[in-house]
């Protein structure tokens, strides 16, 4: 497998995986979404909007255009959606060459940072798998059911039985 290949496959695994998210938790009520929790966000739903934001910023980022942290003011669960599906868009018409590329971007403090598009992608996917862990604690400690897995080797084994 190339480079080009498992980028795309990461992407895909993340898309997978946050859709399972959303769609369990679009059965709860807002009032669960909202629920104050521990953890690194307040909520399942500030929890899922970081996922975004951080997914918007570094697709801005590898566009070479300036972001808005948060995306946007609308925060309901579907924008998650809205957001990966633009990142793994993007990520689809990477070839090796492009994810090669350095890359010039500032982070969020202002630093300026170079590193190539390969790496930036490897670390927004392993940022979002672990926030989505986190949701899946919470999902826990508050007793919900239907817990979806989002685990890789649950999405790579999904794909073996479609072949």
């Amino acid at each position: 497998m190339n480079a080009t290949d498992l980028i795309t496959h990461y992407a895909a695994y993340d898309q997978w995986a946050n859709t399972r998210l959303v769609e369990r938790l679009l059965r709860e009520p807002e009032a669960v979404l909202d629920a104050p929790l521990k953890s690194s966000f307040p909520s399942l739903r500030e929890t899922l909007m970081h996922i975004r934001n951080a997914e918007h910023v570094w697709l801005q980022r590898l566009l070479g255009m300036r972001h808005n942290w948060p995306a946007e003011a609308d925060s309901s669960l579907a924008m998650l959606l809205k957001h990966n599906e633009l990142l793994v868009t993007h990520v689809r018409t990477l070839d090796g060459p492009a994810l090669d590329r350095i890359c010039t971007y500032n982070d969020l403090r202002g630093n300026a940072h170079e590193q190539p598009v390969w790496q930036m992608l490897m670390h927004c996917f392993n940022h979002s798998s672990y926030h989505r862990g986190q949701v899946i604690t919470l999902m826990r400690a508050l007793d919900l059911p239907d817990v979806p897995a989002t685990d890789l080797i649950v999405y790579q084994r999904s794909l073996l039985k479609k072949a």
